[in-house]
């Protein structure tokens, strides 16, 4: 085979994998204009990749999302790696959630433009919300356990906005806390967060410095050094 034939069949197989994934692979240089896409956007915000590349600009694309991505636009032109959650609106109707990447391409120091790589996180945000249904009643502690899953993603509450939110009296909040659950309240949050993290792990969509960011850890070496620490005990306790 010849050496043309060969780079010909790579392409080939390169363009069929970019064009089979969920995901939405594309390159947008320093002047915001589309140089590649992959056929994901036609599902994600119903454009054909033949009417993007070399045709469009990224405001075009995102329309009202434009603005709430343009730190993150910025950031990348800047030469940071981005990584942030977005809502996507569908073309169809309906939501995606989603975890976008946006990665500088730098050329002996000068940014030329930035790679971006946008997951479908749906399914997992389903599976958080499907752990985080514990049916509410009158004890407060339950609530507040369920007020703890629901910010997974988010921060800690804090037990003085908990105590106020369900009426009850921070030494009490604590005392009851521990004797329903065992541990703290910020210990059982950094619990739940740790399986939220092992299940996106387990995806295989996301790695730990992804992980971390989702889970608003702002030092990824904090999240790894809980991680590990987690896993750890699930082992001793033969929970694995």
């Amino acid at each position: 085979m010849e050496p043309d034939e060969i780079i010909s069949g790579i392409n080939s197989y390169g363009n069929a994998v970019v064009d089979n994934v969920s995901a939405m692979l594309a390159y947008w240089d320093k002047n915001l204009v589309c140089r590649f896409a992959n056929s994901a956007y036609l599902d994600w915000f119903g454009w054909e990749k033949e009417d993007m590349i070399d045709k469009i600009t990224i405001d075009q694309l995102l329309g009202p999302l434009y603005e709430m991505n343009l730190p993150y636009i910025k950031g990348a032109l800047a030469g940071r790696h981005q990584i942030f959650e977005r809502t996507i609106p569908l073309p169809g109707g309906g939501v995606r959630y989603s975890l976008a990447n946006y990665y500088p391409d730098i050329v002996n120091g000068e940014v030329k433009g930035f790679y971006v790589h946008v997951a479908d996180i749906t399914p997992l945000k389903a599976e958080s919300d499907k752990h985080a249904a514990i049916n509410t009643d009158s004890n407060p502690i339950r609530n507040i356990e369920k007020a703890l899953r629901d910010s997974l993603l988010t921060e800690f509450p804090g037990v003085k906005n908990l105590a106020k939110t369900y009426f009850i009296s921070e030494s009490k909040l604590k005392r009851d806390f521990k004797l329903a659950y065992h541990t703290t309240i910020f210990s059982h949050y950094r619990l739940l967060q740790m399986e939220l993290a092992e299940r996106f792990l387990k995806s295989g969509q996301y790695n730990k410095k992804q992980v971390a960011a989702l889970l608003h850890f702002s030092n990824p070496s904090n999240f790894y050094s809980l991680y590990n620490k987690y896993l750890k005990e699930k082992e001793k306790s033969g929970h694995v």
